[in-house]
């Protein structure tokens, strides 16, 4: 298992040092098991909604050293393993074991593990672990937020010519906040102006990628707080902005539009613009 000690900053407190110490091993077990599925080795929850064996092994794993180091903790996950509420004044952990099971299924390498805290109700520290990278993404509320120890700096970038757009390419049905013409019109202004729109496939590496500098902005509608939780706290610490796709607070069904300081107005305001042209 990777070194903790060269992952997080020396400031980070003994919560923060578990919860990652729990998402490196779910990381591990993940990886190790990563491998191209058929359509008989997976669950389908819904609709393009898949469940594999590493899904739930992993929790697992993650759930084992939870469960060790806070006694008495709530835990809400993906897939449900152990799910319980939490004894009086005991945070709740909420958790992805694999953000971007799609990726995971198909073999692609590129999938996050996602850890919440959250304590009444206000999430205050969050983990997002790249396995395949090593690199993990941390931030406690009014702490900052770190890429494998170093903090991280999302208060710049207006030039839009010059910018890399992560966005969700939605199923049938995914778009619920907004018509989806004007979801795709969105879209289409971003493939125009700027130089490029990328497709990740995990929301949760996407958020925090627009922490790390990797994509100036990111937008997907139908996420869930195990998906964006910790990566919307690590991209708020480091100086950027998220919202709904209105500009105000995320609201089921889950509307996320993350951009850096500079880049958030030009992305809000290109929903605004497609809203009154629909209207």
């Amino acid at each position: 298992m990777t070194d903790l000690a060269t992952l997080l900053p020396r400031e980070a407190s003994d919560s923060l040092r578990a919860m990652a110490r729990a998402a490196l091993a779910g990381g591990e077990t993940a990886s190790n098991s990563m491998a191209r599925r058929s359509a008989a080795d997976m669950v389908l929850k819904g609709r393009h909604d898949y469940q594999t064996d590493g899904d739930i092994a992993a929790e697992a794993a993650i759930l084992r050293v939870l469960k060790e180091a806070f006694p008495g903790c709530g835990i809400r996950g993906e897939e449900e393993v152990g799910d319980r509420s939490a004894e009086d004044d005991h945070p709740t952990f909420v958790i992805d074991p694999i953000d971007g099971t799609t990726n995971y299924a198909w073999g692609i390498p590129h999938f996050g593990v996602v850890i919440t805290r959250m304590d009444r109700g206000e999430v205050t520290a969050g983990i997002t672990y790249d396995p395949m990278m090593g690199e993990v993404f941390a931030a406690e509320k009014g702490k900052g937020a770190w890429l494998n120890g170093a903090p991280l700096d999302a208060r710049g970038m207006s030039d839009v010519e010059n910018t890399v757009i992560g966005a969700g390419l939605p199923v049938r049905g995914q778009v619920r906040s907004v018509p989806e013409d004007v979801y795709h019109a969105a879209l289409r202004r971003a493939m125009d102006q700027t130089s490029g729109v990328r497709r990740l496939g995990s929301s949760a590496l996407s958020i925090a990628y627009v922490a790390a500098g990797r994509l100036d902005g990111f937008f997907e509608d139908g996420l869930s707080l195990v998906d964006y939780g910790a990566s919307v706290l690590i991209l708020r610490e480091a100086g950027g902005i998220v919202t709904g796709f209105d500009g105000g607070e995320i609201r089921d069904p889950g509307a996320i539009l993350a951009g850096s300081a500079g880049m958030h107005p030009w992305l809000l305001q290109g929903f605004a613009d497609q809203a009154v042209s629909a209207a």
